[in-house]
């Protein structure tokens, strides 16, 4: 071999041997796919490389985004809707490797409708269908219950609690199969398990009779009665004649048990009370008699002014001095006079009390006109010529002030706006407590 020989190998040798040494890495291959919103990707690990590089474009030639992924060689991430071209290089001491191949993924974002509840399970209660069940995971939006009255059949759909546990009231007698459906972003899911429920007739006892009082003085009439278990509503007729058919009827909610009167002619009724259930049955009191001499006894009332009552009407009378007067004698109601921090009305219904010896005009109301919310701090004078129960036509008085707070005190406020009080006249709470009509 020549000099000039062993001089070219010697001279590639020094090149060549360094070069293979510190060769870059070999490219990856990806693989990529979507999945709804997420994106998961996995490449193949490079011999030799130290860490990757993914990176992720809107096209296959321009990457937007690169993420350093260290030594893992798979990722998976949420991504919002679109196409993108995903890429992986590996990397060495001499750099990056050429680009795996591109592969594209497609981001929706409506996801498909969410797996079905699993393990569905009913139990009964009378006419109470209680059901358990295992919900999917990942956020629902509904659940529904679907039943017909063969396996299979669906005659209804119903929508139901997102919950594991839920109940449904009032379900006629009869045999029925069904299933449940989760519902999602994506749709409604396929149906769960179906179950067979068997719910049986169910003997509807009547409610117990109620028991009736009245209370008269002069021509004003209280009619009160005990709740009875499990009425859903009263009826009140009032005859002339025992047992005879009714010259007057009025009917109740299950939370009314008292109503008053004023203004009665003279004369001898007979009042009953019917009880009636949610399936129906009725119970009715024995007659109770209410006589009628007229409009003495031991209340006043301050004649009706001129009709009509717009534009004329009574002034409001002051009676503040009254209040300090209860206030001074029933200090301890006056401070626990807040039912919302468990107190009661006693001490309002003392001051009404009081109030109706010198006139009937004198109630409390149900504030707003929301029959069945008192106004708890504030007292009513019916101003006009209506029948004081349901009239809106009062003087409304705030006579606890401070209510609710750690120091009620003694007060008298005119509220009164003419015409449009909002506030609506009763005494029903007041009977209900068991206070006169008229002392």
């Amino acid at each position: 071999m020549t000099g000039n020989a062993r001089a070219a190998i010697a001279l590639l040798v020094a090149v060549a041997l360094p070069a293979l040494a510190g060769a870059q890495p070999a490219a990856p291959v990806l693989q990529a796919q979507a999945t709804g919103q997420t994106v998961a990707a996995t490449w193949t690990a490079v011999p030799g490389a130290t860490s990757y590089r993914a990176e992720a474009g809107f096209t296959p030639n321009l990457m937007l985004a690169g993420y350093e992924m260290g030594g893992l060689t798979s990722f998976s991430v949420q991504a919002p809707q679109g196409t993108y071209y995903l890429r992986v290089f590996a990397r060495n001491a001499q750099g990056l490797s050429a680009s795996s191949n591109v592969v594209p993924v497609t981001v929706s974002s409506v996801q498909g409708p969410p797996p079905p509840p699993t393990g569905l399970s009913a139990t009964v209660s009378g006419t109470t269908i209680n059901f358990s069940m295992t919900l999917p995971q990942g956020p629902l939006t509904g659940v529904l219950l679907a039943a017909g009255v063969v396996p299979g059949q669906t005659l209804g759909v119903l929508p139901m609690p997102v919950a594991p546990n839920s109940s449904l009231a009032n379900a006629p007698p009869g045999t029925y199969y069904a299933r449940m459906h989760a519902v999602g972003a994506g749709g409604t899911s396929a149906p769960s398990n179906e179950v067979q429920i068997v719910v049986s007739p169910v003997a509807c006892l009547a409610p117990s009779a109620p028991t009736v009082q009245a209370q008269v003085n002069g021509s004003t009439v209280g009619i009160l009665w005990p709740a009875v278990s499990g009425a859903v509503g009263y009826r009140l007729d009032v005859a002339t004649t025992p047992g005879g058919p009714p010259a007057h009827t009025q009917t109740f909610p299950a939370s009314q048990t008292a109503v008053s009167y004023p203004g009665v002619p003279a004369g001898t009724f007979y009042a009953r009370v019917t009880a009636a259930n949610a399936c129906g049955a009725q119970a009715t009191s024995a007659d109770t008699t209410i006589v009628v001499t007229g409009s003495g006894g031991s209340g006043n009332r301050t004649p009706n002014p001129p009709a009509p009552t717009p534009p004329n009407y009574l002034p409001l009378p002051s009676r503040a001095a009254v209040v300090d007067e209860i206030a001074r004698l029933y200090p301890n109601e006056l401070r626990n006079s807040c039912r919302d921090t468990g107190g009661n009305n006693t001490w309002l219904f003392r001051l009404v009390e009081r109030l109706r010896r010198e006139d009937t005009r004198w109630g409390v109301n149900w504030k707003r006109a929301r029959v069945g919310d008192m106004s708890q701090d504030a007292i009513t004078y019916n101003y006009g010529s209506e029948n004081d129960e349901g009239t809106l036509f009062v003087h409304v008085v705030d006579v606890i002030g401070g209510h609710c707070g750690g120091n009620p005190t003694p007060a008298w406020i005119n509220q009164t706006v003419l015409w449009s009080t909002g506030a609506k006249w009763t005494l029903q709470p007041y009977l209900q407590a068991g206070y006169p009509a008229v002392p």
